[in-house]
């Protein structure tokens, strides 16, 4: 069974960015390892909202969209380099409705 750990649950599909993550001392998502961030979304109705994922080796200096998605309901996956922090943030609010959204990375091999 993989391992997962919680980037955001059930956050609204506002812009902004999120709470920051410390995920650096787990295995197997330390600094530089790759995982699988997905998106799970419920609600929206509208334009999907964009949504991203930064990382930061300090929690002060963020890289911008280390993985990207846009999802209206459902869920989707994309492979990201880990940081010692992550964090979600939402780029383009939901349209009609926000809705929420959950991350979460599971650990790849």
């Amino acid at each position: 069974m993989a391992k997962t750990v919680t980037l955001l649950a059930n956050a609204a599909a506002t812009a902004g960015d999120k709470t920051a993550v410390n995920v650096g001392g787990l295995t197997p998502f330390l600094p530089g390892r790759k995982a699988r961030a997905i998106f799970d979304a419920t609600g929206q109705t509208g334009t999907a909202p964009a949504w991203a994922i930064d990382g930061s080796d300090d929690n002060d200096t963020w890289v911008a969209d280390i993985a990207t998605s846009v999802v209206a309901a459902g869920s989707a996956a994309v492979e990201v380099v880990c940081y010692k922090y992550m964090r979600v943030s939402v780029t383009t609010a939901a349209g009609s409705t926000a809705g929420t959204l959950s991350v979460h990375l599971e650990g790849l091999g």
